[in-house]
Order: C-alpha cells, then structure tokens, then sequence
C-alpha cells in the first residue's frame, strides 16, 4: 500500500508555516506613520557617462548602401592615416562623417546648378 500524501508533513508546508509566522510578527511590531512631506525634487539631466552618439539621435538616420568591397578598404585605409597624421580626438573624420560632407557638397554643386 502506498503512503497518502497528508502522512508526511511537507518540507514546503512547514517553510510556509515559518514564514507566514515571521510576517505576523513583523506586522505587529511596524508602526505606521506617515511619510513626512518634502518639496518635489527637481530632475536634472544626467551629465555623467558617454555622450549621445548618431545612432540614438533622432537628426540621424541609418541607410545602407551597396559600393565595392575594395573601394571601402581603400577609403577606410586613407581615413586611418588622417587619423594617424592629425591624432584627431573630437570630430574625427570617419566614415559616416566623410558621407555626410560629401553628400553636403553634392547638394551644394546641385543647388548651384538650379
């Protein structure tokens, strides 16, 4: 014959048990008073950490275009050695930045031509 599961008592059941106890303890000894009332706080923007990048601005939109695999590695090997020449920190010249002044010039010369 099998044991009925109400014979033993259950390791859960009595974890439970404990911890309902503590909680009725725990009521009785908490006061409850109410929060005293202070002026909102202010938010200030959060200066710390990096600077928002392109990605997550919302002036920026990402494309995608299709050019020849060894045209970027020569435009991407011309742009590793400004940035070695000049030791460019802030606005360095990158890739997206050399699309975005070349697209630049090209609506300039279009507008001119109008």
């Amino acid at each position: 014959m099998t044991p009925k599961k109400d014979d033993k008592p259950s390791m859960f059941k009595s974890l439970l048990n404990q911890a309902r106890s503590k909680d009725e303890q725990t009521e009785a000894e908490i006061s409850i008073e109410p929060a005293p009332l202070s002026p909102p706080e202010t938010v200030e923007p959060r200066k710390a950490g990096r600077p928002r990048g392109r990605r997550s601005n919302p002036d920026f939109t990402q494309i995608s275009a299709l050019i020849p695999y060894d045209l970027l590695l020569e435009v991407q090997t011309e742009l590793l050695k400004e940035k070695k020449e000049k030791r460019q920190r802030q606005g360095e010249l990158n890739l997206s930045s050399l699309i975005e002044a070349l697209l630049n010039d090209w609506l300039k010369k279009r507008k001119k031509e109008d």
